[in-house]
């Protein structure tokens, strides 16, 4: 789940919305990939489906909700940000500190390759990256590109699930949707397997009608 938070926290400026749409989403590649799958019906909705551990991480107009089940029974909490988020799926308290070195406080360079490549059957642009992290450091990463709409949507889809985990901006991210463009693979962190622009049922990003509400539970008990 950390890889998927970090990617979230690089999308974090606004861009234009589109229609809402369907995705699968790699982190790392070999022995240590891992994939989720996303659906959004827009740029406040957005749906994640994690594998380890197995949860529904959900975005509702700019509200988290970390869905799990228990025999059968889901169980939902309403996450304030993203070590609560950590915490409640069994992670660990120390997402913060860990994403936050993943983020970019400035971009010394941004410069097209001249490169091209398709991911997800979607073209795009080479681009090279040189960025300072929050301690001086100085990295550079290689990103594929692209202007079509639905790579740009999904980019503020989970530029959006970075806002509401209550993440900085990223400088990378600002240059990217400064220029309208999306992002269809990211060094080894975020490649995109699939994209379709068929947006997904809306009852799919709905919160369990029946269920077990965390917060409401330990309300209760905190009421005797």
């Amino acid at each position: 789940m950390r890889r998927f938070f970090q990617i979230s926290a690089l999308f974090l400026f606004a861009t234009p919305v589109w229609a809402g749409g369907q995705a699968v989403l790699q982190s790392g590649s070999g022995t240590h990939a891992e994939q989720v799958q996303l659906a959004w019906l827009d740029a406040e909705h957005l749906r994640m489906d994690i594998p380890r551990p197995s949860a529904e991480i959900l975005l509702r107009q700019g509200s988290l909700y970390a869905i799990t089940q228990v025999g059968g029974v889901p169980i939902v909490a309403d996450v304030a940000n993203i070590d609560q988020m950590a915490q409640t799926l069994g992670q660990g308290s120390q997402f913060s500190g860990q994403i936050d070195r993943k983020l970019a406080r400035s971009v010394q360079s941004f410069k097209a390759t001249g490169q091209h490549e398709t991911v997800a059957g979607i073209r795009g642009e080479v681009y090279q990256i040189t960025w300072r992290d929050d301690r001086g450091a100085e990295h550079s990463d290689q990103a594929v590109l692209s202007a079509a709409p639905a790579v740009v949507e999904l980019t503020r889809a989970l530029q959006n699930m970075g806002v509401a985990a209550k993440k900085g901006g990223d400088a990378r991210s600002a240059e990217v949707l400064r220029r309208g463009l999306g992002v269809l693979r990211y060094g080894h962190d975020y490649r995109l397997i699939s994209l379709s622009t068929r947006p997904p049922a809306a009852s799919d990003l709905e919160l369990p009608t029946q269920g077990l509400d965390v917060q409401k539970l330990l309300q209760g008990l905190g009421g005797r």
